[in-house]
């Protein structure tokens, strides 16, 4: 089964209106923190890749750049885009990221990307003269991705365990 584009889970995103605030810097950086951590939730839960797409090491972040360009100079494009359907597997990613990471603003996901090693690493490689930064050795290969989940597993066992019933049914309870 052929994988979606990258540009079909930016889409649901932009759907659900999570670049916020819309058609601004923080918007797009938003929505490119989504896009990684949905890729990793993806990774986490069912060990594959929601899009074959590779990121980039960025000052902000991670950062998928053809959705990056087509957010800051063609956003009416990227907002009419007809996605394919996505599977039912791939949707309870989007909505799990959803829970998860799209109550927080741009620079709160900047920073919470900023834990990871590949980004320093690809980062660092990415960096040249003159504060020169070259974006093809900003690239971050997927297999990297997989070096680092533990911390993932942690997110979804703990938002898990919060969405409980037996959870829920400990909130109720008068002490």
């Amino acid at each position: 089964m052929k994988k979606n584009d990258v540009f079909d889970y930016a889409n649901w995103f932009l759907e659900n209106n999570l670049d916020t605030p819309r058609n601004t810097f923080k918007g797009n950086m938003k929505l490119q923190k989504l896009l990684f951590f949905a890729q990793l939730i993806s990774l986490a839960k069912n060990n594959k890749l929601l899009f074959n797409e590779e990121f980039c090491a960025f000052e902000n972040g991670m950062v998928m750049e053809s959705v990056r360009l087509e957010y800051k100079n063609n956003l009416a494009n990227l907002l009419k885009y007809k996605r394919k359907k996505l599977s039912d597997e791939d949707l309870e990613v989007l909505e799990l990221t959803k829970d998860i990471y799209g109550g927080e603003n741009a620079d709160t996901l900047s920073n919470m990307s900023h834990q990871f090693e590949y980004w320093k690493k690809y980062l660092s490689l990415s960096n040249e003269e003159n504060d020169y930064k070259n974006k093809k050795k900003s690239v971050v290969p997927n297999k990297e991705l997989k070096l680092e989940l533990d911390n993932i597993r942690d997110v979804l066992d703990a938002y898990r365990i919060m969405n409980s019933k037996e959870y829920k049914e400990m909130e109720d309870l008068d002490y």
